[in-house]
């Protein structure tokens, strides 16, 4: 913990945060390396993740880069799938494409394991020494013009402002701005997995995956007309990952993660061309090893601030993302970064003025990666090969330069005063 005077901690802003996954522990992380007192919330015992694979691109890598003198980097990168590349097939297994990993190469990027990143994230801030409170259930928010907070198994608990980054499903979202505000469907759904490769080394079928491909890790994008299906590996192939989305019509999923049989994947693929190299893989999940959910979005909200200005969704709670956009992760380590900033450069007096900063800093930015991953869904659907422009073109992956080049904490300092300025007139 940072040593301060009582005179400094006067001026401290105390934050309660709600919700620890990626956007709540850098919102933690971030928020106290900007000097403020935060308490965060976690109804999970411990820190839990599905272990499949991510991608943290350069656009949060400048975030990482800076904790504890590039020790946190050192460790995603130790962890970090190496992939030189991705190759692109459609679903009679022809190549069509093959992308760079430009922006996820080391000193730009990560693709890594989700599972082990939070814990990477959560070990980081218990080195801070921030206080990270598992298993307490946040029942209810109350704001009013000075203070805000939650109740947490009965007890009330009081800050300057409340940061909620519990998920798609977001108690908070629902406690702040009502019922009726609630994901929507897309029409999709996705089985995804990840295991060991001692689950798949002796099955000769899926040699292809690491013949001569030792010390290193491999992806593929297997692209056809309604879905989409990812293979590869990771740790230096002692992981096999797996993904397949495609639309559901009858909604036999559910909206929430849950285990899943793999045969009902394996439906999906059975008229594929490729699919006698792709099955052994998906066919040789251990049980309980494969999940299912729907793929959800929704309609960007009015506001991520609550009606009092102390109470402001983060990540996933105010704009969850489409997988196929990449960016998930990456926003709301964003959305982390300059709210803490923010607050910072508002004070502990004009707390409300840093949280309406914070989101017109963040809210035009989300709002287009959301229309993006629309389009790169509707592109993925259609599975047209031969379009006349690259964005009708099907792909995983997109990496435009006002996405990936983005520093959000220098756009936060440098334009803070001026929204802040805006938003006082506002006020009015």
């Amino acid at each position: 913990m940072p040593h301060t005077t009582g005179q400094d901690r006067a001026q401290q802003i105390d934050v309660i945060i709600v919700g620890l996954g990626i956007a709540g522990l850098t919102a933690a992380i971030e928020c106290h390396l900007n000097g403020h007192n935060v308490i965060a919330f976690e109804k999970t015992p411990t820190v839990l993740h599905v272990g499949d694979i991510f991608s943290i691109g350069s656009n949060a890598e400048s975030v990482i880069r800076h904790w504890e003198g590039g020790a946190v980097s050192n460790l995603l990168n130790e962890a970090r799938c190496a992939i030189d590349e991705i190759q692109v097939f459609d679903e009679t297994g022809k190549l069509q494409d093959v992308k760079s990993m430009e922006g996820y190469r080391v000193g730009e990027g990560y693709v890594v394991n989700r599972a082990e990143t939070v814990t990477i994230f959560f070990e980081y801030a218990q080195r801070l020494g921030i206080d990270l409170r598992f298993g307490a259930s946040v029942t209810d928010y109350w704001e009013n013009a000075d203070k805000s907070g939650v109740i947490v198994d009965g007890v009330k608990i009081e800050a300057d402002c409340v940061i909620a980054t519990d998920g798609i499903h977001s108690k908070a979202r629902e406690a702040i701005f009502g019922a009726g505000v609630k994901p929507k469907k897309t029409g999709s759904a996705i089985y995804r997995s990840g295991y060991s490769m001692e689950d798949l080394k002796h099955n000769p079928a899926a040699e292809w995956l690491t013949k001569g491909k030792e010390g290193a890790d491999q992806l593929y994008h297997f692209i056809g007309k309604d879905i989409t299906v990812l293979v590869g590996t990771g740790r230096q192939g002692k992981d096999v990952y797996w993904g397949c989305m495609h639309k559901s019509l009858h909604d036999v999923s559910e909206p929430w993660l849950q285990v899943s049989d793999v045969t009902k994947a394996l439906e999906h693929i059975s008229k594929w061309g490729v699919k006698d190299r792709l099955e052994p893989i998906m066919a040789s999940t251990p049980k309980g090893k494969c999940f299912d959910h729907l793929v959800l979005t929704m309609d960007p909200l009015p506001s991520w601030v609550s009606p009092k200005n102390r109470m402001m969704l983060l990540g996933d709670a105010a704009h969850p993302l489409l997988p196929n956009t990449g960016q998930g992760a990456n926003q709301a380590i964003e959305d982390g970064a300059t709210v803490a900033i923010c607050l910072k450069l508002a004070g502990k007096s004009q707390v409300t003025t840093g949280l309406r900063v914070a989101e017109k800093l963040r809210y035009q930015r989300v709002a287009q990666i959301q229309e993006l991953g629309h389009h790169m869904l509707k592109a993925l659907q259609n599975a047209n090969w031969e379009g006349e422009n690259e964005e009708e073109s099907p792909t995983m992956l997109t990496r435009p330069a006002w996405i990936c080049s983005h520093d959000c904490q220098q756009y936060a300092h440098s334009e803070f005063h001026k929204v802040a300025s805006t938003v006082a007139e506002c006020k009015k």
